[in-house]
């Protein structure tokens, strides 16, 4: 065990770096010693009884590991048994658990010496490039098509900020595919914007690529859920099934700032939520501290016939400007539906997802004028543009916001 400064001493920066690095190497050290003893505890099969999958299962939930990283350890600690180059290079802290792990599948007991040379002076990045080449090199036309194949994945998941995280690995003519088609997208949305002056939300601005291309992906979702325009006159399935869980106490009033959240979802806010409940399939569930205590009839907010005439008459969004077909746009309620507005021709406009939400935000409101026009009035006040042609009167016998 290395001895480090107390925190509070300044160090000049040679020490500093060389103290990082002895930590460093003595965290490696001290995972080594942890990855050795859960290959015996897993050997001893004390894992079993517990309710687990396997052992990479037991370490997850008893040792505070994300299940990838907990597979990584006991991957590692396989490597460092069965080849004892490596074995030592981990146990002395020069070879990480993540090195370890990229080098376990590739590395054989004849090769070790040079492998772990490379990996000592390696970065992770540098490392797995040359350990895919060596893979490809062993595998040649169908077998290594097949291992491709056999290797694709998708993993998706919300994590401690509530962010949907997606990380996956595809073959890589589907690879270029996809990129290809990200491209694509990326640039329609890039012209959109620029032609209506729009910004992307972004922090730090230097990840503007980044962000293109996550909103790249959800729009090529969002067309493959809601159809292309000209593919004939069959209504699309609506692109949201959402159930709600909504506390008592919040139905009666007691607790008005409650919130709602979608099954096996982080909870959301009330603009989001109102967002989705313009076009979701709903099914509610009242619930007291976290118990059901009734629950209702599932139910599409917009019917597929309703929202396919909604697309057909506005045939772009609503919102002053905006060019977006209405194809790839949502049904927004005027008189929303949690204020008791009806699920009704006149009072549905199509809406796209970046206008919908922005108006969920309260960024701007749509007023229903007497001739049956739309109003578009920022929250400060100004008339942002109106949309005309009276298609949005409501009816005379109609009680109505």
């Amino acid at each position: 065990m290395i001895a480090l400064q107390p925190v509070g001493d300044v160090l000049s920066d040679a020490l500093l770096e060389d103290e990082i690095r002895a930590a460093a190497a003595d965290i490696h050290a001290r995972m080594a010693r942890l990855a050795e003893r859960l290959v015996d505890f897993e050997e001893r099969g004390l894992w079993r009884g517990s309710a687990m999958r396997d052992c990479a299962e037991w370490v997850s939930c008893n040792l505070g590991f994300d299940r990838h990283n907990a597979r990584a350890l006991m991957a590692a600690g396989h490597a460092a048994r069965e080849l004892t180059e490596l074995g030592e290079g981990f146990s002395a802290g020069e070879l990480s658990v993540d090195k370890l792990r990229l080098l376990a599948p590739v590395v054989t007991p004849d090769e070790q010496a040079g492998w772990v040379a490379m990996a000592r002076e390696s970065s992770p990045a540098e490392l797995a490039r040359r350990c895919r080449e060596k893979r490809s090199a062993e595998l040649t036309g169908p077998e290594r098509d097949r291992a491709h194949r056999a290797q694709r994945r998708l993993h998706t998941w919300f994590d401690e900020l509530n962010m949907f995280r997606i990380s996956g690995a595809l073959p890589p003519d589907e690879g270029a595919m996809v990129q290809l088609a990200l491209d694509r997208a990326r640039h329609r949305l890039r012209a959109v914007r620029s032609a209506h002056h729009v910004d992307i939300d972004l922090e730090p601005a230097e990840d503007a690529f980044h962000a293109e291309q996550a909103d790249a992906l959800v729009w090529i979702c969002t067309e493959a859920v809601l159809g292309e325009p000209g593919e004939g006159s069959a209504a699309t399935p609506s692109p949201v099934q959402m159930i709600v869980h909504v506390d008592y106490d919040v139905l009666t009033g007691a607790n008005p700032e409650g919130r709602g959240h979608i099954e096996d979802g982080p909870a959301l806010s009330g603009a989001v939520l109102r967002r989705l409940g313009c076009e979701a399939t709903v099914k509610t569930l009242i619930e007291r501290d976290g118990v059901a205590i009734a629950w209702g009839r599932e139910r599409p907010t917009v019917s597929a016939a309703m929202r396919l005439a909604v697309r057909s008459r506005d045939g772009a969004c609503r919102h002053p400007g905006c060019p977006e077909p209405a194809s790839r746009c949502e049904a927004h309620h005027i008189h929303h539906v949690d204020d008791g507005g009806p699920t009704e021709l006149w009072n549905l406009c199509a809406l796209c997802k970046f206008h919908h939400q922005r108006h969920h935000d309260g960024l701007f409101d749509i007023h229903r004028t007497a001739e049956g026009d739309l109003d578009f009035v920022s929250s400060g006040g100004r008339l942002l543009g109106t949309a005309t042609g009276g298609a949005w009167r409501q009816p005379r016998n109609r009680a109505g916001p």
